[in-house]
């Protein structure tokens, strides 16, 4: 009995875990306001819109462009 309890326990401790990464929102984009021409090259990033972007720039471009800014969800394409 005992050893079953233990077992359910650790079973719902890791059905819980795997949820704590669902919060994350997002991390913003480096954007330089120098910067009037965003490189050519192909660097993705998947913004939190669930669009992937050229790369960090073309990201910051389309958020100088909308009222609330796009995040980043991961860097690679989405």
């Amino acid at each position: 009995m005992k050893v079953a309890m233990i077992f359910l326990s650790a079973l719902v401790l890791l059905s819980l875990a795997g949820n704590t990464t669902a919060d994350v929102v997002g991390k913003q984009a480096n954007c330089n306001d120098a910067t009037m021409r965003c490189p050519r090259n192909y660097d993705p990033v998947c913004g939190v819109d669930g669009i992937t972007y050229a790369n960090e720039c073309s990201l910051c471009f389309e958020n100088r462009a909308r009222q609330v800014p796009v995040l980043i969800r991961k860097y690679g394409p989405c």
